[in-house]
């Protein structure tokens, strides 16, 4: 069983590698709604992207809590989050350079599309149910190692 520094070190690395994770957004009282995102993690924040006249657009701009998770089953990422600001593609450029170094594509090549900057408030990491116990590796948006 990894203990909480080696967890937040594997997450620093996944998050580092600038990947796909599942984004799960809700409208105020509503259903969770689902969807595959690109994920550039700065260093801080997680900043992800879609159109802005999406469901998961109109999802973050009610309600600013999100989760997202990456890996599999046997080695999980679980993050809470919340969005601190957004902003059209063709308005951001640092956004849009950032993300674009680290994911190998432009979201202002896309009609509409809207970054959107998360801020972890809690992260877990597990790798099955023997890594259950423990795997909060950073709450209320403080690393726990």
């Amino acid at each position: 069983m990894r203990d909480t520094p080696t967890r937040k070190a594997d997450v620093l690395a996944a998050l580092e590698k600038q990947g796909q994770v599942w984004l799960a957004t809700a409208e105020v009282g509503g259903r969770p709604h689902v969807i595959a995102v690109s994920a550039w993690w700065d260093g801080t924040d997680l900043v992800v992207t879609t159109s802005g006249s999406s469901k998961t657009a109109r999802n973050i701009a009610m309600n600013p809590l999100v989760t997202l998770a990456g890996g599999d089953p046997a080695d999980a990422i679980v993050i809470q989050a919340q969005m601190l600001d957004s902003s059209p593609a063709e308005d951001s450029p640092e956004l849009a350079t950032g993300f674009s170094n680290a994911m190998g594509w432009d979201p202002r090549e896309m009609d509409g599309w809207m970054f959107f900057r998360l801020r972890p408030t809690r992260i877990q990491a597990f790798r099955g149910y023997e890594e259950i116990e423990g795997r909060d590796v950073m709450i209320r948006s403080r690393w726990l190692a």
